[in-house]
């Protein structure tokens, strides 16, 4: 069988996407050239890769394992690339970041543009989800580098510290639990969690790092929250809170990047549990790529001075 990675590329492009017209746009190609070259492959190689139904694309026996071993291989050849790269540090080469979603909107603007003009002809490629799945990636090798905050599940990866932020609680100015409030002699708003056991919460997802802490943070209180709401999205939460319809529990970055005058009162809760840390991790520093070195040192100068 004379298989070329080309062959690979396009063909796992077809699986992703299950459609031809979507995979040629991922490819930058167009879709009669795509089509054309998928006949030319199946005919080269004497076997039906896919089946077309309607628009429904559905990969045959043969097709699933040529993908399935494809895979591996151009994973193979990038990291092949990156240890060669690394060894002459030509900036050349392919560096993968696993990025949560609901932080990714600050590290994203923040790291990638300072790295990506030191090292202009590298290629980056980026993995956005949750915490969980995103230390998985780096577990498993397909990502080089995740940042996020420091979670309570364990995880087998070597890290380092970037920061802490708290996790505060956010109270609408205009609702009882504005007056259990009280200040510190710098100012700073604190609350008891305790003092609102009969508020409305929205709460975020229990799979979300947010998620988890808030419900933490409520047992120790010993609170049993009357759930008025659960939503993954950050800023709805916050603006939830913020017109009164129930507090809500968001971290020191969010809270800095929503925040309206006089709209809410952002609280410290006195829990050491609400003192969160930001880290960056990977399998083994020993073992990382030339970019990913670097981009470590970016991210590391870049996030400590924001």
């Amino acid at each position: 069988m004379d298989l070329e990675f080309k062959d690979l590329e396009y063909l796992c492009a077809l699986a992703q996407h299950k459609s031809i017209t979507r995979a040629s746009k991922a490819l930058f190609i167009t879709q009669p050239t795509l089509s054309q070259y998928l006949k030319n492959l199946q005919q080269r190689l004497g076997m039906t890769l896919y089946l077309v139904n309607g628009r429904h694309i559905q990969l045959t026996p043969e097709g699933e394992v040529l993908v399935q071993e494809g895979k591996k291989l151009l994973r193979q050849r990038e990291e092949l690339s990156s240890m060669v790269n690394s060894v002459n540090q030509t900036g050349y080469g392919v560096l993968h970041l696993a990025i949560p979603m609901g932080r990714g909107s600050h590290i994203i603007p923040t790291c990638i543009p300072p790295f990506h003009w030191r090292y202009p002809k590298a290629e980056i490629h980026l993995t956005e989800g949750y915490s969980k799945e995103l230390v998985n990636q780096v577990q498993v090798g397909s990502c080089d580098l995740v940042i996020i905050n420091k979670p309570s599940f364990p995880i087998s990866l070597e890290y380092e510290t970037l920061g802490f932020e708290k996790m505060m609680l956010v109270v609408g100015c205009d609702t009882p639990w504005a007056n259990e409030i009280t200040y510190d002699a710098n100012g700073q708003a604190h609350i008891a969690l305790e003092r609102c056991a009969s508020a409305p919460f929205v709460l975020h997802l229990p799979w979300q790092h947010t998620g988890q802490i808030e419900r933490q943070l409520l047992h120790r209180a010993g609170v049993k929250p009357n759930v008025v709401l659960e939503t993954k999205n950050l800023e709805a939460s916050y603006h939830l809170a913020a017109c009164g319809y129930g507090l809500t529990f968001l971290s020191e970055y969010h809270i800095n990047r929503l925040t309206t005058r006089n709209q809410t009162y952002n609280c410290i809760l006195d829990d050491p549990i609400s003192e969160m840390e930001i880290i960056i991790g990977y399998r083994r520093k020993s073992a990382l790529s030339f970019l990913a070195r670097e981009f470590l040192d970016v991210a590391k100068q870049a996030l400590t001075h924001t």
